[in-house]
C-alpha cells in the first residue's frame, strides 16, 4: 500500500508522530484550492505545486467521502512512480513540474485531488475537479398561448447537468422574474397575461463548466380562441344568408304589375325568403349567445338577441304558412298582422346584418390583440353564397322562362287582334270585294 508521509516517521510512536506534526504544522503550506472541469472521457491536467523539482519526492490521492485514496507516489531522482491499480494506464505523472494527467475522465472522478511534495517545508496542493456531461440542446415547447390568459414557454434539457439556464427575447436578456427554475434541467418562461407585445424570437441558453447550447423559437400569441373563431364564422354565414334573402325580397319589387311573380312561383319566393330569414336569425341569435358566453353579458348584445328571437319566430310562422296554408295567408285581414308579415323579413335583414357587423367588428378587435393572421373566411363566404343562392336563382329562372312565354303570347294576341281590326276596315271600304272564293 503507497503511503504518502515521510519515510522517517514510519515506526514511530503515536506520541512522536503527534510532537512531528505539531513541529512540522507551522511550515505546513496549502494553497488554496485549484478549480478544473472537463467532459466525460476526454483528459485533464491536474497542476503540481509550485517550484518543485525533478529530485522532490510526490504524492497524489484523490480525496473521496471514506478518506484519502492514494493515486500515485514518487520517491524522485529517476525512479518511476508507483501508481495504484485502480488508475494504471489512466494517470500520467510529469516529474519536472510534479503535474498529473488524469485521462478518460469520468464523472466518478469528481472531487477533490490533493497532491503533497515532500520538500523542506512539505508543500501540498487541493485541486477540485469536475467531470461534466456536455448538455444537450435545450428543447423550446410552449403552452397555448391566446391573447389575455396566461401563457408559458417552457425549455428542457435532456442530457448534461445544467448550471444555467438564460433567457433572451429578440437576443435582449430577459428579467429574471418572468422565469421560474422547475429543476436544474427546466426553466419556464411566463407570459401573464400574453399579449401582442410578448409575440417575437425567444431563446434558452443552457451551460455548465465545459459547454453551452442555445435553442431559439418564434413565438406568436393568438388573438382568437377557437369559440371566437365559430363564432365569427356563424356571423359571416348569418350576414350571408340576409343578403341573400334581401335579393329574394327585392325581385318582386322591381317588376311590372303585369308580370309580377303569381301563384305557386310567388309561394315558393315567398317561403325560401323567410325560411333563409329566419336561419339566418338564429345563427346570429346563437353568435351573440356564445359572445357573451366568452365575453360576459353586453346589453349591445342582449337587445339585439330580444329582436331576433322574435323576428326568427315571424318568419318561421310566414314560411309554414305560406307552404301549408296559403289560403288563411292570404285571407289576412287584420292590419297588425299584414304590417307584421310584410315587414318581418326585411327587419330580420336589417337586425342581422347590424348585429352581425357589430359581432364582426369586436372579434376583429379581438384578434388584434395578437399577432397570427386573420381567419380566412373567403371560401367559407363563397360556400355560403352558393348553397344559398342556388333555389333563388332557380325560382328567377323559371319566372323568366315563365315571362318570357307571357311576353310571346301577348304579341301574338296583339297581331291577331291588329290583323282582325286591319280586316274590318278593308271590308268596310267602297268598292272592295271579297275575293274568298266562297
Amino acid at each position: 500500500m503507497l503511503l504518502c508521509r515521510p519515510a522517517e516517521l514510519l515506526g514511530t510512536t503515536r506520541v512522536l508522530l503527534a510532537g512531528l506534526l505539531v513541529s512540522f504544522s507551522p511550515a505546513l503550506g496549502a494553497a488554496g484550492a485549484v478549480h478544473r472541469a472537463t467532459a466525460v472521457g476526454s483528459s485533464v491536467l491536474l497542476p503540481g505545486p509550485d517550484n518543485v523539482t525533478h529530485s522532490n519526492s510526490m504524492c497524489w490521492e484523490f480525496l473521496n467521502g471514506t478518506g484519502p485514496q492514494p493515486i500515485l507516489q514518487h520517491q524522485g531522482g529517476p525512479h518511476a512512480p508507483a501508481i495504484h491499480a485502480s488508475y494504471a494506464g489512466r494517470a500520467v505523472f510529469h516529474p519536472s513540474n510534479g503535474s498529473l494527467l488524469l485521462q478518460d475522465a469520468q464523472e466518478s472522478d469528481s472531487g477533490t485531488y490533493r497532491v503533497t511534495a515532500n520538500t523542506g517545508d512539505r508543500k501540498s496542493l487541493e485541486v477540485q475537479l469536475e467531470v461534466l456531461q456536455p448538455v444537450s440542446r435545450p428543447q423550446l415547447r410552449t403552452s397555448s398561448l391566446l391573447a389575455r390568459a396566461t401563457g408559458q414557454v417552457i425549455c428542457e434539457v435532456a442530457e448534461g447537468r445544467v448550471d444555467t439556464i438564460a433567457w433572451k427575447k429578440d437576443g435582449q436578456p430577459l428579467l429574471p422574474d418572468r422565469v421560474s427554475q422547475l429543476s436544474s434541467s427546466c426553466s419556464v418562461l411566463y407570459l401573464r397575461p400574453a399579449k401582442k407585445l410578448d409575440c417575437g424570437s425567444y431563446s434558452c441558453n443552457a451551460s455548465n463548466g465545459i459547454s453551452w447550447q442555445e435553442t431559439s423559437l418564434e413565438v406568436t400569441i393568438e388573438g382568437l380562441s377557437s369559440r371566437l373563431k365559430h363564432i365569427l364564422r356563424m356571423a359571416v354565414i348569418a350576414v350571408v344568408f340576409a343578403a341573400v334573402a334581401a335579393w329574394g325580397l327585392i325581385i318582386p319589387v322591381c317588376q311590372s304589375e303585369r308580370l309580377r311573380i303569381r301563384g305557386e312561383l310567388w309561394r315558393w319566393l315567398s317561403s325560401y325568403t323567410c325560411g333563409l330569414v329566419c336561419i339566418a336569425c338564429i345563427l346570429d341569435g346563437t353568435a351573440g349567445i356564445l359572445w357573451m358566453w366568452e365575453e360576459g353579458p353586453s346589453l349591445a348584445v342582449i337587445l339585439p338577441e330580444i329582436t331576433l328571437s322574435y323576428l326568427s319566430v315571424v318568419n318561421f310562422l310566414g314560411a309554414t304558412a305560406v307552404i301549408f296554408q296559403p289560403t288563411h295567408f292570404s285571407r289576412l285581414k287584420s292590419k297588425k298582422a299584414q304590417r307584421t308579415m310584410g315587414y318581418s323579413a326585411p327587419g330580420a335583414v336589417v337586425a342581422v346584418v347590424l348585429s352581425s357587423t357589430f359581432l364582426i367588428r369586436s372579434i376583429y378587435h379581438r384578434h388584434e390583440e395578437g399577432c397570427t393572421e386573420f381567419v380566412d373566411v373567403t371560401i367559407l363566404v363563397s360556400s355560403a353564397v352558393a348553397v344559398s343562392a342556388l333555389p333563388l336563382l332557380a325560382i328567377v329562372l323559371c319566372y323568366l322562362s315563365f315571362a318570357r312565354h307571357t311576353v310571346q303570347g301577348c304579341s301574338n294576341d296583339c297581331d291577331v287582334s291588329w290583323m282582325g281590326k286591319t280586316r274590318s276596315f278593308e271590308m268596310s271600304q267602297p268598292g272592295t270585294k271579297d275575293t274568298n272564293p266562297s
